[in-house]
């Protein structure tokens, strides 16, 4: 009689276990990112141009559902954006008519380590929006680049050294989910990110002459990507 009660309730436990839904997931992500503000713009009046062109976004990410509206957001974020080297010689070039400069650069790149909340908004049975924010530490890689300037009489050459500097990252948007199956979803999203950073000991060398000073770049982006999740 006891061994038969045992069964049964072990019977009833392990079912009711496994009815429960799974409170971890994790996933994986890919975009765009367009850059906007300072971080985009092309002119050279501008100290604070970034002259970054439209980049890449990859995440991986996963999360823990805290209740029913509320989950917890861990991610990890890579971007890299080129620079329009282009744009900048173009300038130069305007206001020094009696030279011309070619030049190269290296890309933007960034990494992001975000905590963050999303919001539960039911839409229907397999269909919900995720309002979402998030921060965290945040690493940025300023692009090296060289730009020759050449007239009649001499050629000058100017150089920035890449260096990289850590600040604080933000997030936020949102995100549509579309449940496949028990395990799996989909999920496009629509956010933008950032950051306060400070890159020292910048080099940029023009001639001879050596220049080293700090760096503010303001990161701003306006982020497009598919994703992927799975229920662990």
């Amino acid at each position: 009689m006891k061994k038969n009660i045992f069964i049964v309730v072990f019977s009833i436990t392990t079912t009711l276990v496994l009815a429960q839904e799974s409170k971890y997931y994790f996933g994986i992500s890919y975009g765009k990112s367009f850059p906007i503000g300072d971080f985009k713009d092309d002119d050279i009046i501008n100290y604070n141009a970034g002259f970054a062109e439209s980049g890449n976004k990859l995440d991986v990410y996963g999360g823990y559902v805290i209740n029913k509206k509320t989950t917890l957001t861990f991610t990890f974020r890579y971007q890299n954006f080129d620079t329009d080297i282009d744009a900048l010689t173009s300038s130069l070039e305007a206001n020094n008519q009696s030279s011309i400069f070619t030049g190269s650069s290296d890309s933007w790149q960034t990494y992001y380590l975000l905590t963050g909340i999303a919001y539960k908004v039911s839409i229907s049975e397999k269909f919900s929006l995720y309002p979402r924010i998030g921060f965290g530490p945040m690493l940025i890689s300023n692009p090296e680049f060289s730009i020759t300037g050449t007239n009649e009489n001499t050629t000058t050459e100017v150089n920035r050294s890449s260096e990289t500097g850590i600040g604080l990252g933000y997030e936020f948007g949102i995100g549509f989910k579309r449940a496949i199956g028990k395990s799996f979803c989909l999920m496009p999203t629509f956010t933008f990110s950032g950051g306060v950073v400070t890159i020292s000991d910048v080099d940029t060398t023009t001639g001879n002459t050596v220049t080293t000073s700090n760096y503010k770049p303001r990161i701003s982006t306006f982020n497009l990507g598919l994703s992927l999740a799975y229920k662990l």
